[in-house]
């Protein structure tokens, strides 16, 4: 008969693979969202989002040159501005026994890297499940100076520090 710290260790190593073994089902989506004056607004997407399980955590990586605007010289002042040349990647690592498939919005704090600096953030997500898959979307306000990101300012607009980031992606056991 097992003894009751064996099956306690066995439960814990369930309940901490709850959400592991995931891999990326299809495409996903990373966004953000910027304001200025006067209703300024600056909306930067990338369909090249990468999800990965290493049975500890769950990391969403987008590269920042895969991040779009719609405006070319807004790229370039952003990849300047994120020093995307020695940091180019932006990465949210979540722990996956934190992780809850059904139900939500939840929130949690996972570690948010951008521009060579990691600071744990709080973020919310909604996972909608069905059989192995799950739809998972959330979102996460930011200041950017948090990340020792300099707010630029062109032609006398100035982009507000704060920014909220989303994704949206698949995944399946």
């Amino acid at each position: 008969m097992p003894s009751p710290r064996s099956l306690f260790t066995a439960s814990l190593l369930i309940a901490s693979l709850a959400f592991a073994g995931w891999t990326q089902e299809g495409g996903g989506t990373v966004t953000f969202d910027a304001k200025g004056p006067a209703g300024f607004k600056i909306h930067g997407t990338s369909e090249k989002v990468t999800v990965a399980d290493d049975g500890k955590n769950l990391r969403i990586t987008v590269k920042l040159e895969d991040v779009d605007t719609d405006n070319g010289l807004r790229n370039k002042h952003m990849l300047e501005d994120t020093h995307a040349k020695d940091f180019p990647l932006v990465t949210l690592t979540v722990p996956v026994a934190s992780l809850k498939e059904s139900g939500g919005p939840h929130e949690l704090t996972g570690t948010f890297e951008l521009n060579g600096q990691k600071k744990d953030t709080k973020f919310t997500y909604t996972p909608k499940c069905a059989g192995n898959t799950c739809e998972i979307e959330g979102s996460a306000n930011l200041n950017l100076g948090d990340f020792g990101i300099k707010i630029r300012s062109y032609l006398g607009v100035t982009v507000k520090p704060d920014i909220v980031v989303g994704a949206k992606f698949k995944v399946k056991k």
